[in-house]
């Protein structure tokens, strides 16, 4: 992790938001977090977990927070977080990755900015994950893996090596994909499924081994992540 601001600020203030915090108490770097920032108003000016919750109003860079002095982490699962990325970007905010200080790597490694990455993961070598992806508890990622941007990787996941996934996707708890499979953009991989064959993009696996269940709408997409 490289903070390289004054202040840090987790946007979401649920579960995930929450286990986020608990990467940086790990690392020892809880005091550089100022507080969680969530769209709705129903619990701002309220404490989680000894932090302030507070309004995305204070993400106006001409009234509140100075990019300058802010870094960002964005610790929602929904596809709320592009979006809102994308828009505090625009605003001149930076985002920082963060790996939990109990993550076996290599130095073969590449993550792009507002990485989350946490506890009891293990990753080998030359594997590279996009901006804004998640990594989420005790996952195996194998040698010569790609992973997209804004991908979600839930609990549990074991991938193989030269495996490839796209942008936008989520890959449900307890899975596993086999080597060499490669899932396309936004497609959907169900919890415990087994991925033996490569899944299009837009598409709806589950099973084991994994079934093309159908193809995802927009709609249907943003309902199940």
């Amino acid at each position: 992790m490289n903070i390289k601001k004054n202040k840090v600020y987790i946007l979401g203030a649920g579960g995930f938001a929450r286990e986020v915090l608990n990467i940086f108490t790990d690392l020892g770097a809880e005091s550089s977090v100022r507080g969680f920032i969530e769209e709705s108003i129903s619990r701002v000016g309220k404490r989680l977990n000894g932090k302030d919750i507070h309004s995305s109003i204070i993400l106006n860079p001409s009234t509140g927070l100075d990019p300058k002095e802010t870094n960002l982490i964005c610790a929602i699962g929904t596809p709320l977080r592009k979006r809102w990325i994308e828009e505090t970007k625009a605003q001149g905010y930076d985002y920082i990755a963060v790996v939990h200080p109990s993550t076996i790597n290599s130095r073969w490694i590449t993550l792009g900015e507002g990485v989350i990455i946490c506890a009891g993961n293990i990753l080998t070598s030359q594997i590279s994950i996009g901006n804004h992806s998640i990594i989420n508890l005790g996952c195996t990622i194998g040698h010569d893996v790609s992973i997209g941007k804004y991908t979600t990787v839930s609990p549990g996941v074991h991938i193989s090596g030269k495996v490839t996934i796209g942008d936008e996707c989520f890959i449900g708890t307890g899975s596993v994909i086999v080597e060499k499979v490669s899932i396309g953009n936004r497609s959907f991989i169900g919890a415990g499924a087994v991925v033996t064959k490569d899944i299009p993009e837009d598409t709806l696996a589950m099973g084991v081994p994994a079934k093309l269940i159908r193809t995802l709408t927009e709609e249907e997409w943003r309902r199940l992540i």
